[in-house]
């Protein structure tokens, strides 16, 4: 299970997979279209990518030893905001979350971390990358191939 899970992640980053990859689903987004929402109720792509990196890192504390935390995150911890809505603030969640994934790389790749937690990730972020999809489409950009 270790290989199989190890060389799906490392392929959802290059782009050798059949679905698309994170190296080309966040490139070439303005600002304007990483934080647009169809609604107010509904996230951006912007805080989508806030998600991941928030739970991403919540599942690397924990394999790490850090105690579960005795409160549920609440929604703004979960999808936070964009703090400035600035291409500089969007290079930085961009490259935290390509931060997260190598981390999550490393730890699929150490033999001694249990890959329970692990390999749910592929499914969460794969939803939260298909809602990505789905709000780039909205948006009239085009598929991610």
């Amino acid at each position: 299970m270790q290989n199989d899970l190890l060389e799906l992640w490392k392929e959802w980053w290059t782009g050798d997979i059949w679905i698309a990859p994170w190296s080309r689903a966040l490139d070439g987004l303005s600002v304007e279209q990483a934080s647009w929402t169809p609604d107010s109720a509904r996230h951006s792509i912007w805080q989508l990518v806030n998600h991941l990196i928030f739970w991403r890192g919540v599942t690397l504390e924990r394999i790490a030893g850090a105690p579960p935390s005795d409160r549920e995150p609440t929604h703004d911890e979960q999808f936070a905001q964009p703090r400035g809505v600035t291409e500089a603030a969007w290079e930085d969640a961009r490259q935290r979350l390509r931060d997260s994934h190598e981390r999550m790389l490393r730890a699929i790749s150490d033999d001694a971390i249990p890959k329970d937690r692990l390999r749910y990730h592929l499914a969460h972020d794969a939803y939260h990358l298909g809602q990505i999809m789905q709000l780039r489409a909205l948006q009239g950009l085009p598929p991610v191939l």
